[in-house]
């Protein structure tokens, strides 16, 4: 093989395992290179039924953004904006968590360019990190 071939074989193997070793935070940044998610984290009693996020400049909760998911106690689970919340590039989002009974959680202001994580310890009781 000549030493163009061997060359050529070996960047493309780098970047190949680049690619794959990249980690899926960094698989999820948009393109100002900000992540705007979070990784709902139970480690309550109680099933979180549902999630909600929005930005701060939109009246409404809007869908609930677990769908037909839920986050059952000791799991987590990263959830996004909706496409149309991505591509206005807001950082600051308004959360509510809502229980398998009934009890509620909610968090203003979420900056979620810089929080990874909600986590919910009881029943109505949330923080963010």
């Amino acid at each position: 093989m000549t030493s163009f071939k061997v060359v050529f074989a070996a960047s493309i193997l780098a970047v190949g395992f680049t690619a794959a070793s990249m980690t899926p935070a960094a698989a999820q940044r948009d393109r100002d290179g900000q992540q705007r998610w979070i990784e709902v984290v139970n480690r309550s009693n109680t099933t979180i039924r549902e999630f909600y996020m929005t930005d701060v400049d939109t009246n409404g909760w809007g869908d609930d953004r677990l769908g037909q998911s839920v986050v059952e106690p000791g799991q987590t689970m990263r959830v996004l904006p909706n496409a149309r919340q991505r591509a206005r590039a807001y950082c600051m989002y308004d959360i509510r968590v809502v229980f398998a009974n009934e009890r509620t959680a909610e968090r203003r202001q979420v900056n979620l360019c810089t929080a990874s994580q909600f986590v919910c310890t009881a029943p109505g009781s949330c923080s963010v990190r």
